[in-house]
Order: structure tokens, then C-alpha cells, then sequence
């Protein structure tokens, strides 16, 4: 399982991924949208989306840049993560299986 690691409050590194099918074919994110999704490990309840920006569209390639004061580095812990891309009238989240975690880590400062 892949786990992204970040303390509370900070904007770096940036959540990079390339998002592929299964056979590593990179999804063509030409004339679409990528979000980040958060939810919650024991209910699955969403707490945070946030746009990702495209990088790369026909690799594949987005990232998503933590604001370092809002919701999305604010809580500590651990969380499902998954990012959806969306054209007209579709839509593709992955990871499919939540493989994929955000762990926040307290800052002690």
C-alpha cells in the first residue's frame, strides 16, 4: 500500500501521481479535470476535495499542492486518498481498491 507522508500545515512535497490503467497505459487527461479526495479510514466519509493540476495530460500526470493552512494538511492522521478525473459525461477514480493513504503527522512547533 502507498502511503503519502506530510506534517500538519505544510505545502511540501507536492502529491504527484500518474494515473494509468491497468496494463501501465497512461490515461489521457487532455480536456479534463483531476481532484483529490480524502476520506475518513474507518467510515469512508469524504472530508476534503480539492483540484489537482495537470501536469502532463497525455502522460497522465497531475499533482495536487497542499495550501499549508486549510482543511487539507489541518488534521492529523490517516486517510483514504484518491484522485478522480472527470471529462464530459465520465469519470475515473483511482486507486479502485484504497491503496493509496495521506498521513499527517503533528507539527510540533
Amino acid at each position: 500500500m502507498a502511503v503519502f507522508q506530510i506534517k500538519k500545515g505544510d505545502s511540501l512535497p507536492v502529491f504527484s501521481v500518474t494515473m494509468q490503467f491497468a496494463n501501465g497505459s497512461a490515461i489521457d487527461l487532455t480536456n479534463g479535470s483531476v481532484f483529490l479526495h480524502l476520506g475518513s479510514l474507518t467510515n469512508y466519509d469524504p472530508f476534503f476535495s480539492g483540484a489537482a493540476n495537470i501536469t502532463d495530460a497525455t502522460a497522465g500526470k497531475a499533482e495536487y499542492r497542499w495550501s499549508g493552512n486549510g482543511a487539507d494538511t489541518n488534521t492529523t492522521g490517516t486517510f483514504w486518498a484518491e484522485f478522480q478525473a472527470t471529462w464530459t459525461g465520465s469519470a475515473l477514480t483511482l486507486p479502485s481498491n484504497h491503496s493509496l493513504q495521506l498521513k499527517v503527522f503533528e507539527d510540533y512547533e
